[in-house]
């Protein structure tokens, strides 16, 4: 059996008692995120976060039978879904015709629960999203393997690339990597010269990179996804960009510190925004790009912020990204008692040492 089967029979029990506790006799699957964490699958056709070809009904058991299972999708998808993404799970199939929409072989009304509720359907969402937040230890495994995979993959990219290439070109480098190693770019953007600073989210450009390379992407495998930032820069660093960088870092490091099992995620964000100011950076810099904040199914749940109630548990992960108007630092972490295992890791990248942690450096090609 898929290894991935393994953990099946743990979170159908998890939507058995979800919708025990919410008086439904059925639940209607349809988010994204939520599929993936199902079935550790590609649930998508477009390369997007908020579409899925497939949608699922789960039946929980009469006593104490196990739930059953329904995979609801479309002729044109089936044979790849029961070929490839979803072959050997346990499930029954309703096939329709393409032209025909999947909804109407779907349940709807009283005793139906669903994350994407329509009519009288009840809301799951919340409790649906919050099952799939601690990541079981084999998810946990794959996801330190996704984020050293991507990590490679932006370390290769960033040695091809050079100060004549376009950002487009560049993203081309990335977007090879990532996929080369079996892994979906989801996120991809790329910055030369300042530009990352000025647009916190740079889509790619056919303008030349410069003397510097902001590499980002998302990357993901069996639905988990990993964030990496890199820079690749030209020419020697001067001082000042060294310590605004390292400033950077100990802005990082708060976050990370303060990202232990029972904190509230809104408190990390108040720690981490305030060190800003502690760090000798402008006070107000984090207003102009989110924070980050849990990840693992998506490249973030939500942006957190100050008043994010959500409290972490050993085994969610995160992902932080401050930025200044000139870097941004980004790492995908598990976390732990002990403090959280970051996984975005690549031998060949040169890094320092910041709060006993090792953490990327920028890569100086001169």
């Amino acid at each position: 059996m898929d290894d991935r089967w393994a953990d099946l029979a743990g979170k159908l029990a998890a939507v058995a008692r979800l919708a025990e506790s919410a008086g439904v006799t059925r639940v209607v699957i349809r988010e994204p995120a939520t599929l993936a964490w199902l079935f550790g699958a590609r649930v998508h056709v477009p390369q997007t976060l908020d579409a899925a070809c497939f949608d699922v009904l789960v039946e929980p058991g009469v006593g104490g039978a196990p739930p059953g299972l329904t995979v609801v999708t479309n002729a044109i998808e089936a044979p790849r879904l029961r070929d490839t993404e979803l072959a050997g799970l346990p499930a029954s199939w309703v096939v329709v015709p393409w032209w025909e929409p999947r909804d109407t072989r779907l349940p709807t009304g009283a005793g139906t629960g669903s994350d994407r509720p329509r009519g009288a359907d009840v809301d799951l969402s919340a409790g649906l999203t919050a099952a799939r937040r601690v990541l079981t230890p084999g998810e946990q495994r794959r996801l330190a393997q996704v984020a050293r995979d991507a990590a490679a993959a932006a370390t290769r990219a960033a040695h091809r690339i050079t100060p004549e290439h376009s950002e487009y070109a560049a993203a081309g480098a990335v977007a090879d990597e990532l996929l080369s190693a079996g892994l979906d770019p989801v996120v991809l953007m790329v910055a030369g010269g300042d530009r990352g600073g000025r647009h916190r989210h740079p889509l790619p450009t056919t303008a030349p990179l410069g003397e510097r390379a902001m590499l980002v992407c998302c990357a993901r495998r069996h639905g988990l996804v990993a964030s990496v930032t890199r820079f690749v820069s030209f020419a020697p660093l001067s001082a000042a960009d060294r310590d605004a960088y390292l400033a950077l870092l100990e802005v990082e490091r708060v976050f990370l510190d303060r990202s232990r099992p029972g904190a509230r995620l809104g408190d990390v964000v108040a720690a981490g925004t305030a060190a800003y100011a502690g760090a000798g950076l402008e006070p107000t810099e984090w207003h102009r790009h989110h924070q980050g904040g849990l990840t693992g199914w998506q490249p973030r749940e939500f942006p957190a912020h100050a008043g994010s109630d959500v409290r972490l548990a050993a085994g969610m992960a995160v992902a932080w990204n401050p930025s200044t108007d000139r870097w941004k630092v980004e790492d995908t972490a598990l976390v732990r008692a002990g403090g959280p295992e970051l996984l975005v890791d690549d031998p060949a990248w040169p890094v320092l040492t910041v709060g006993d942690r090792p953490r990327p450096d920028v890569l100086v090609r001169t």
